[in-house]
C-alpha cells in the first residue's frame, strides 16, 4: 500500500542528513510558531537543521516561546573540499587563520613533504538535502528567497505544510489541510498521528500558540470542533495558554494602542464590495512616538471585526511623495491579483506596494477606485 504525504515525510526526515526549514517572509505569529515546533521536533530527532525567515530580526520571537535560532539569510549552499593525500605522507598537525580575507591553511607532515599534486580542490556536497517549507502557499511567500535561490528550490526535495486555500501544492510532498485553522494544527494532527511522545509542554505551547494567534483566541468562524479538542489536548499536555494571550495581546504600548485608534476611527467601507480601508499620514506616527512596526496586527483586528470584508487595505504615508500600502485579503480573492497594476509583492492573501502620491487622501481615492474596478471585472 502506497504511503501517505504524512508517512513519505517521517522518511525523507529520517533519511536526511542537513535541513532547511523556512517559511513566508513576514511571519505571521502561526509562521513564527510553525518553525519552533519543527526546530524542537528536530532537535529530538537529533537531526542539523537550519531556521531561515527572510528579514528576519531575534526580538521578533516571542518570550514565551522556546529559544530559536533563527538566521535571515540562506548563506553558503555548498561545501568546498580541500583534499589532501596522505597516504604516504601523514598529517601531524593542521592549523589555519584568517590574514587579509585569505583563509591559510598550514599542515605539517610527520615525515617528508607533499608536493602540489597531492592536494586536489572539489565543490562539495550540498548542504541541504530537504527543505521543509511551513505556511507559505507558493514559492514566491519566501520572498528574497524565491528570487535569489530559484534553482536551489527546484532541485532540492521540499516538503510543503500548510492550510492556506491559496495553496498551490508546489513541493515536492504536500501537507495541506485546508480544514485547519493554522499551519500549527496541521503539525498538532501530523505530530499526533507519528508519535504523541514528541508533544512536549513547549511543543505544546508552541502549537497552541499559533492556534490561537490565528483564532483570535478561537474567535473566528473558522473555528472547528476538531480545533477546539486539539487546544484541549494541548492545554492538557501543558501548553501554557495564559502566557500566549498575555504575549499576544496584553503587552501592547500605550503608543501602539493610540495608533491603532487612529486607523479605526478612520475607518470607511464598500459594503457591497466587501472591501475595508483606512490611512494614516506621518502625522499620526509622529504624535503617536509610534512606526510602521506597530501596525502589525491591525489588519487582522479589522478583519475579525468585520467578517463581511473580503479586503482589508491599509494606507500610510513614508514621506511627503510617497505611500504605503498593505492589502489583504480571503479566498477567493488574490491579493496578487488585486495589486498586480501596482507591482504588488507578497503573497495570494497579503501584499504591499509603493505608490507616489503628494496628497494621503487623493493617492487613497486613486488606489480604492483602481482596485474596485478589478474587483468588479475579475467578478471575485
Amino acid at each position: 500500500m502506497a504511503l501517505t504525504p504524512e508517512q513519505q515525510a517521517i522518511e525523507q526526515i529520517s533519511r536526511s542528513r542537513h535541513i532547511l526549514i523556512l517559511t513566508q517572509k513576514k511571519p505571521t505569529m502561526d509562521g513564527i510558531a510553525s518553525v519552533v515546533v519543527l526546530s524542537l521536533l528536530l532537535q529530538k530527532l537529533n537531526k542539523t537543521f537550519d531556521v531561515v525567515i527572510p528579514e528576519w530580526s531575534a526580538s521578533d520571537l516571542p518570550s514565551f516561546l522556546p529559544a530559536t535560532e533563527i538566521q535571515s539569510s540562506i548563506g553558503a549552499l555548498r561545501t568546498f573540499d580541500l583534499q589532501v593525500n596522505v597516504e604516504k605522507t601523514p598529517l601531524a598537525e593542521l592549523m589555519y587563520d584568517v590574514k587579509d580575507s585569505k583563509l591559510h591553511i598550514s599542515l605539517v607532515p610527520k615525515q617528508g613533504e607533499w608536493s602540489p599534486s597531492d592536494v586536489t580542490f572539489t565543490p562539495g556536497e550540498p548542504r541541504f538535502d530537504l527543505i521543509i517549507a511551513l505556511g507559505a502557499p507558493d514559492r514566491n511567500a519566501l520572498g528574497p528567497i524565491a528570487q535569489s535561490h530559484a534553482d536551489f528550490l527546484y532541485r532540492t526535495p521540499i516538503i510543503n505544510i500548510d492550510y492556506h486555500a491559496s495553496n498551490e501544492y508546489w513541493g515536492q510532498l504536500n501537507m495541506v489541510d485546508l480544514t485547519a485553522v493554522s499551519t500549527t494544527e496541521v503539525l498538532y494532527h501530523w505530530l499526533t498521528n507519528w508519535n504523541q511522545q514528541f508533544i512536549d509542554d513547549q511543543l505544546s505551547t508552541a502549537l497552541l500558540c499559533g492556534m490561537i494567534a490565528n483564532t483570535k483566541s478561537f474567535r473566528t468562524n473558522t473555528v472547528t470542533p476538531k480545533t477546539l479538542k486539539s487546544a484541549a489536548d494541548l492545554v492538557a499536555r501543558g501548553a501554557k495558554r495564559d502566557q500566549i494571550v498575555q504575549g499576544l495581546w496584553r503587552t501592547r504600548p500605550i503608543s501602539t494602542l493610540k495608533l491603532w485608534g487612529r486607523v479605526l476611527s478612520r475607518v470607511e467601507q464598500d459594503e457591497e464590495l466587501g472591501i475595508l480601508w483606512s490611512r494614516l499620514s506621518q502625522t499620526d506616527f509622529i504624535e503617536t512616538g509610534t512606526s510602521q512596526d506597530a501596525l502589525e496586527g491591525v489588519i487582522d483586528e479589522l478583519l475579525t471585526y468585520a467578517p463581511q470584508a473580503k479586503t482589508v487595505i491599509l494606507f500610510f504615508q513614508t514621506s511627503a511623495d510617497r505611500l504605503t500600502v498593505y492589502v489583504q485579503t480571503l479566498p477567493p480573492r488574490s491579493a496578487l491579483e488585486l495589486t498586480r497594476p501596482f507591482s504588488g509583492e507578497g503573497t495570494a492573501e497579503y501584499t504591499q506596494f509603493s505608490f507616489a502620491a503628494s496628497d494621503l487622501v487623493q493617492g487613497t481615492r486613486q488606489i480604492i477606485d483602481r482596485i474596485k474596478q478589478l474587483i468588479r471585472t475579475l467578478g471575485v
